[in-house]
């Protein structure tokens, strides 16, 4: 058997076994805290049983890195225009309708959990594992549209932004080959999509 479909049924049963869990935890457990030490998890599994083929792999990270900011720059300045272009026929513009402002207690833990590390984990497990293994055996358009909508599955409902998401993610995973260029955009984008409610539109 494939590694990667071992260490993705690992995955999976640890998040089925740690929600399943968290319902029988007292109240006063912090679900952001419990969300950080179940990804935690879930890194340590996908790094100790599938290092060599998670896609963590790449000839230069700070090359990586860099690509990521790049497109995640392009990718922002386009949201934003194509906004401006909705509010000539959608009062307010079609972003009012897709995201919603976010009310969070503890912005730093919801940082580290939401734009850092969960996009980290969700990269490995849905670009490095999943995505590469479909690649393997269907061709590209079928393999980002059935990872893209694995991806925003797991998020409970299939919304556009999750769907849009998972598409982009793995176009980049398909160009560069490892998980770095598009963790760096997923974890801008969540950043993004938590504090651009909050202060656009500008005026």
């Amino acid at each position: 058997m494939d590694r990667r479909i071992g260490v993705i049924i690992a995955v999976v049963c640890c998040e089925v076994v740690f929600r399943l869990a968290y319902h029988s935890l007292p109240l006063s457990v912090d679900p952001l805290l419990y969300t950080l030490g179940v990804r935690f998890a879930e890194t340590a599994v996908i790094l100790s049983l599938a290092f060599p083929v998670c896609g963590i792999k790449a000839g230069s990270i700070r090359t990586e890195l860099l690509i990521g900011i790049g497109i995640s720059a392009a990718f922002g300045a386009a949201v934003v225009s194509a906004d401006l272009l909705s509010m000539l026929m959608i009062e307010g513009g079609i972003l009012k309708i897709l995201i919603a402002r976010q009310q969070v207690p503890d912005p730093l833990l919801f940082f580290v959990t939401g734009c850092v590390f969960a996009p980290f984990v969700e990269e490995l497990f849905f670009r490095g594992l999943f995505y590469s293994w479909l690649r393997e055996r269907l061709p590209v358009a079928i393999s980002v549209f059935f990872s893209a909508l694995a991806f925003a599955s797991i998020h409970g409902f299939l919304s556009p932004v999750q769907i849009t998401g998972g598409l982009l993610f793995a176009v980049i995973f398909e160009w560069r080959k490892n998980i770095w260029a598009p963790y760096t955009v997923h974890a801008i984008a969540n950043t993004g999509i938590w504090i651009l409610p909050w202060i656009y539109p500008f005026w």
